[in-house]
């Protein structure tokens, strides 16, 4: 299996920086976290992870130290939390309409890369998007709308197949975080690794992409 999250991981960084690096022991440890957990979630009926007071007063005093980023959409449907059954503060999310890579989301993922020394970033897309459907649809909206629909329609291009442009979609966005001169620095390092996946809200299971 770790020749798995390797391939994974090494997929998500040429993605990002058009190259790759052998990925460390802690950025498998958290993707393999994360794919242990969403094994269980489709099964489960509530998210067994801690969430006491105990655990709260801890991230207080503690402070937060998040093994994994994960930018997803804004879909009510696609709770990152819950997919991965993670307590409070173990996972740093960023998410709106389209899992979109903006100048914001690239800052937020330096700030939990470098100063929460978090060592995996994982771009989530998912089947049945909405957003992606607008664009599909060439839908009309007016305003910052309009602009979502609009970046998600460059993305994709001339494709006609919803997962296929959820895909495309998503890989955009992953090619996008590469703008980055501090993740690159921090990803050559080694302080950081990729990952690129599809969250299916029918069965629950999210698809990490790989060669």
């Amino acid at each position: 299996m770790k020749k798995q999250y390797e391939s994974i991981l090494r997929f998500g960084g040429r993605a990002v920086f058009g190259q790759e690096i052998q990925p460390s022991e802690t950025a498998v440890n958290a993707l393999d976290r994360l794919t242990a957990r969403n094994q269980d979630y489709p099964t489960h009926v509530h998210n067994p992870a801690f969430l006491t007071k105990e655990r709260r007063m801890e991230t207080v005093v503690s402070g937060q130290h998040p093994y994994a980023l994960v930018l997803c959409c804004a879909d009510s449907r696609v709770p990152p939390e819950h997919i991965f059954e993670a307590g409070l503060g173990e996972l740093f999310v960023l998410r709106n309409a389209g899992n979109l890579v903006s100048e914001t989301v690239i800052a937020s993922a330096e700030y939990a890369v470098e100063h929460l020394e978090t060592q995996l970033v994982v771009v989530m897309g998912h089947t049945h998007c909405g957003a992606v459907g607008s664009a599909l649809a060439h839908a009309k909206e007016p305003g910052a709308l309009g602009h979502i629909l609009a970046l998600i329609t460059e993305a994709i291009g001339d494709i006609t197949d919803p997962r296929q442009a959820e895909k495309q979609n998503l890989m955009r966005s992953m090619s996008q975080l590469g703008s980055s001169e501090l993740l690159k620095e921090l990803y050559l390092t080694g302080r950081v690794a990729f990952a690129a996946a599809i969250y299916d809200i029918e069965s629950g299971n999210v698809e990490f992409l790989q060669d």
